[in-house]
């Protein structure tokens, strides 16, 4: 009964913030989207991890290179964006599903502060935008992709999408894998319920794609070199 009563304490803190940084956020990013993640976004992440009590345990901040570049991180639940929203020193922008766009305010802000978001159908509208977001990149902010495409039940990687990877060598940018762990304790994907736990980071060194063959082989070689990155450290440090 205490854990249910602090859940329900949690969600309305939750409601309470996305409400005030929503309208903070949404009124910075008109006038820039770089004072949006630093003013709105990271406080916003930053409360919701404080609130709920979950500790974090982060390594390899000095690995973010300082041009632009794509961070690819596993998903287990929804503290992962809670955790590099908190944490993450730089600015970026994130790659999403369309659906987004639907959710109040998380959606207005994202739209706003210029995220990008494909369909992920492959029809020739979206593969238009993944080569337009590619050419953006270049140019920063840095930008976050879940190759997985959705958050795992379990905790454990699944299978990969191909088009992270695609704008990711159309880009040109380094590659910094970054791994997640805990949120499938604290928060699973078929709960509601809360948990008291500990979000591991590791972000790990950059991979370059200069250094990889072009096309697709190039594609699948780095999308082989991040999995196995992710899992190494998934297996050596996770909890199931």
């Amino acid at each position: 009964m205490i854990k249910i009563l602090k859940t329900i304490a949690y969600w309305l803190a939750f409601l309470t913030y996305t409400l005030v940084f929503g309208i903070i956020g949404i009124t910075l990013a008109f006038i820039s989207p770089s004072s949006a993640i630093k003013y709105a976004v990271r406080p916003w992440g930053w409360l919701i991890i404080f609130t709920t009590g979950v500790k974090l345990d982060v390594m390899g901040l000095e690995n973010i290179p300082k041009e632009p570049c794509i961070i690819m991180y596993n998903h287990q639940s929804v503290f992962d964006i809670f955790t590099f929203m908190a944490v993450l020193p730089i600015d970026w922008k994130a790659v999403m599903k369309k659906e987004v766009l639907d959710m109040p305010f998380i959606g207005w802000v994202s739209k706003v502060a210029g995220h990008y978001f494909v369909a992920r159908d492959g029809s020739e509208r979206d593969t238009k935008e993944v080569k337009k977001i590619a050419e953006r990149i270049r140019s920063g902010p840095s930008v976050l992709i879940a190759p997985e495409g959705t958050r795992s039940k379990d905790g454990k990687l699944l299978p990969f999408q191909k088009g992270g990877f695609f704008i990711a060598m159309l880009a040109g940018v380094p590659i910094v894998p970054m791994v997640m762990m805990g949120g499938a304790k604290i928060y699973a994907k078929t709960s509601w319920v809360v948990n008291p736990g500990t979000m591991k980071v590791r972000i790990l060194k950059p991979v370059y794609p200069g250094d990889l063959p072009r096309g697709r082989e190039g594609r699948e070689e780095l999308m082989r070199i991040v999995r196995e990155q992710m899992e190494e450290v998934i297996e050596k440090e996770g909890e199931f």
